[in-house]
């Protein structure tokens, strides 16, 4: 193969390394300025260079916990070590993740959430100890987490949570999908993002979910979305499908969306389930289908608000 070709080849694969990369490598350098300077306050220092990482990548750095962050969305993480002076017993590692949305985001906060942990104001959302915070704020979730600190630097945490809250500079607000689940008797904090099935069904691929109350009862709300309306109908019918061939029958319920029925469910009492233009909501874990009616018509209001 002569000079010329071989020339050729490379400046082609140069060509298309930037072209399937190049959006993700410039993501990363965005995701760096993120981070705490280089000097974090007088005594901690970063260690060596920044690093990041890419969806085919993350398995090096945490392995199977990569699944989680990839199946909401994940586009790059950067992060670094700060080291307190010379002694490498007492460090402090802070990773950024861009995860694209401020709904990606908040499902991967909310799936990492410890209810018993103190909740803090720092972004949209934020937990921790004087040992790690977690919080999200637009597109990112941030993960920082301290080793073995004395009680003299074991404010270091929380002021380098609030350094990279600063650095983001985002709104504060939590993704405008959660107005689709009315205020009324929802459960403060049980909001969450699913990826993957909700409830289970794979049919209901993404979505939220949270709890309500209803008559001292503890209910399960959702709302699916999809790409059109025609797929929201399919998986509609899927659902019907399922619980036909779980022994089930379902009821057509006319007033509730577009399509609505009402059924006992395998794994989770009895539910009502509609569907509007490109969603699919639903109340499960009833005593009664008509527990649920109003909370199902509130939801569908907020769907077809603009």
């Amino acid at each position: 193969m002569n000079k010329r070709n071989v020339s050729r080849i490379l400046a082609w694969g140069t060509l298309c390394f930037v072209f399937v990369y190049g959006g993700q490598l410039g993501a990363a350098t965005d995701v760096r300025k993120m981070l705490p300077p280089q000097s974090a306050g007088s005594e901690w220092r970063l260690v060596g260079d920044n690093y990041t990482y890419l969806p085919d990548t993350l398995y090096n750095y945490i392995n199977g916990a990569a699944d989680l962050f990839i199946s909401y969305g994940f586009v790059t993480l950067a992060g670094g070590e700060y080291r307190r002076g010379s002694d490498e017993r007492e460090n402090v590692t802070v990773d950024v993740y861009d995860m694209g949305s401020t709904l990606n985001a908040f499902g991967v906060f909310q799936s990492k959430r410890d209810p018993e942990v103190r909740f803090l104001t720092i972004g949209a959302g934020a937990f921790g100890t004087e040992k790690y915070v977690f919080f999200y704020k637009g597109r990112f979730y941030v993960e920082i987490q301290a080793y073995v600190l004395s009680s003299t630097t074991s404010d270091v945490v929380m002021k380098m949570a609030q350094q990279v809250d600063q650095s983001i500079g985002e709104d504060s607000a939590p993704p405008s999908e959660l107005r689709y689940l009315p205020d009324d008797n929802r459960v403060a904090g049980s909001e969450m993002y699913i990826t993957g099935g909700i409830l289970g069904h794979g049919f209901l691929d993404r979505g939220l979910l949270c709890d309500y109350t209803i008559g001292g009862e503890t209910v399960k709300a959702f709302v699916a979305f999809f790409p059109s309306g025609a797929l929201a109908v399919k998986a509609l019918d899927h659902y019907k499908s399922y619980l036909e061939r779980s022994g089930e029958t379902w009821q057509v319920m006319n007033g509730l969306g577009e399509k609505g029925f009402a059924s006992q469910e395998p794994y989770h009492k009895q539910i009502l389930v509609a569907q509007q233009g490109a969603f699919v909501a639903g109340v499960a874990d009833l005593s009664q289908s008509s527990k649920g009616e109003e909370l199902l018509k509130s939801i569908l209001r907020t769907i077809q608000k603009p």
